[in-house]
């Protein structure tokens, strides 16, 4: 399931000469990503509280997917997206610079506070392809929040391979989170770049708390007979709250207007649209019913996200796709079709690794700090994601077997303590490392959030059977569970993946404490 980037340009007619993309112009590629949106928000995915016709015409005008994964939480997913890495390759599966509690029974992994610019990103690697490349809104995985906050660094942007990073007015919070700004931002960029082909990174900051939308959005959900939040961080014992649908109408009105844009400037023909968001809906705001918990939590609720992706000629309108996919596939797809508008990547090579139990130390080893850029670039070409274009064009199926996630930290705000996952087919095994909060009876309301219970734990789901996750059937299916088992760990060991160990100052009494302070 892995393979360098050197073999995919080799593979695939991404290896021609730049003579060779003249004979047929290149499609430019929109990613509009959204912060916190569940995977029921939209009218298309089930919202019976709110209306989303703009995002629903993409969906009837694309492929509708049903179980597209992101990870928990908003770091680690922009990380992978960029990156085309599971967090665990990276360093960066934790929202950065996150207080970890000082006496929990486990040690969390250390995480890296950035992905560097080592890395060789997707706009790198499409800007050397031809693209012009450009983001606005949310950054978040260096120390720094906003885009905003870093553009006037000179060559910060570019290091990761952006001609462009809009300014999203410089604050995220006011009145409607930037969106309209962000909006702004690349109507402009899309005009100034009409006649070459363009990477957009939408990245907004909504609907993540703090609660905040116009006011007279809001007004028309209270008269509707939904309940403000009691505070902006959307702390409210009923739910869907009216600032979050309000969040949401928003949202779905500022993308009906960049996709007007594209028809405007006759650019949909020829643009590759994605929807999606970072992670599940944060259970104090919405419901992410029938599925499982929500933010911050490796079960359903948590990493199921929606979406949608058009591409006029090339997805079938109206269509629908059952197959897991996970956003370090974005990478690949965008590479395949820069490379190519018919042809998918070559079948990748998955190597083989006897069976183990689940790894107690991590082989990870860095490059030196003082290796030159353009090597340390090179060498940290693997992607772990595999190209869409088969299921988007409906050519093929995907070669992967499983998909990972991998959360070796405490995130207490949302009942998570260190974990990493594999989903198989309609089979998914969670193995909690040390500890482990059972949330049964306990709302996200309730501090804490759970009840601990000291030792690792393993549980085993048939999503088919059972996509609530309500039936651990790890006991009644011991070869299924030792197959998921030594699949995770065969996983963990070949990502060189960093991992809780034991912590010799764990105080049941006072871990709580510590991890609110």
């Amino acid at each position: 399931m892995i393979r360098s980037l050197f073999l995919i340009l080799v593979a695939s007619s991404f290896a021609l000469p730049p003579s060779s993309f003249a004979a047929k112009p290149r499609p430019n590629i929109l990613h509009i990503l959204a912060d916190d949106m569940g995977w029921n928000a939209l009218s298309c995915y089930g919202n019976k509280d709110l209306q989303t016709p703009h995002l629903d015409r993409l969906a009837a005008q694309g492929m509708r997917f049903t179980q597209a994964y992101a990870d928990a939480q908003c770091s680690p997913t922009r990380a992978a997206f960029l990156s085309g890495q599971y967090g665990a390759r990276t360093g960066v599966f934790k929202v950065l610079n996150e207080k970890e509690p000082s006496f929990a029974p486990m040690r969390s992994a250390e995480a890296k506070d950035a992905l560097g610019p080592e890395t060789a990103t997707l706009a790198t690697t499409l800007r050397k392809a031809g693209y012009t490349t450009g983001i606005s809104g949310k950054w978040h995985i260096a120390n720094n929040y906003a885009v905003a906050a870093l553009r006037k660094r000179e060559g910060y942007f570019d290091a990761y391979g952006f001609d462009f990073a809009g300014p999203a007015n410089g604050n995220e919070h006011h009145e409607d989170k930037t969106v309209t700004a962000i909006t702004d931002d690349f109507i402009g960029f899309i005009e100034s770049n009409r006649g070459r082909p363009w990477f957009a990174f939408v990245a907004h900051f909504s609907p993540h708390t703090k609660l905040e939308a116009p006011e007279a959005l809001i007004a028309k959900h209270v008269a509707r007979g939904f309940k403000r939040s009691a505070d902006e961080e959307g702390k409210s014992t009923e739910r869907p709250i009216a600032n979050y649908l309000a969040m949401l109408e928003h949202l779905d009105n500022e993308v009906g207007r960049l996709l007007a844009k594209l028809d405007e400037l006759k650019l949909s023909d020829n643009t590759l649209v994605i929807f999606t968001s970072d992670n599940g809906g944060l259970s104090r705001v919405t419901n992410n019913a029938p599925l499982r918990e929500g933010k911050g939590s490796p079960y359903e609720g948590g990493i199921r996200v929606p979406l949608l992706v058009r591409w006029p000629g090339k997805v079938k309108p109206g269509s629908e796709c059952e197959v897991p996919v996970h956003t370090v596939d974005f990478y690949p797809t965008f590479m395949s079709v820069a490379a190519s508008q018919s042809s998918p990547l070559a079948p990748r090579e998955e190597p083989k690794i006897p069976p183990a139990n689940i790894a107690t130390e991590s082989s990870d080893t860095p490059p030196a700090s003082n290796t030159p850029r353009s090597s340390r670039r090179s060498e940290m070409t693997t992607l772990d994601g595999e190209s869409l274009l088969p299921l988007l064009t409906q050519t093929g199926p995907l070669q992967r077997p499983a998909l990972f996630w991998h959360m070796p930290t405490y995130t207490t705000n949302y009942g998570r303590t260190p974990c990493a996952v594999i989903r198989e087919g309609d089979w998914k095994l969670i193995h909690w490392f040390g500890d482990y909060l059972d949330t049964t009876g306990f709302t996200p309301d309730d501090k804490p959030y759970g009840k601990l219970v000291v030792g690792p734990r393993t549980e085993v789901f048939n999503l088919r059977e059972d996509p609530n996750e309500t039936r651990n059937v790890a006991t009644d299916r011991p070869k299924k569970t030792t197959h998921l088992t030594n699949a995770l760990n065969a996983w963990l060991k070949r990502t060189g993946a960093k991992l809780p160990t034991p912590n010799p100052d764990f105080n049941e009494k006072r871990w709580w404490i510590s991890a609110k302070d």
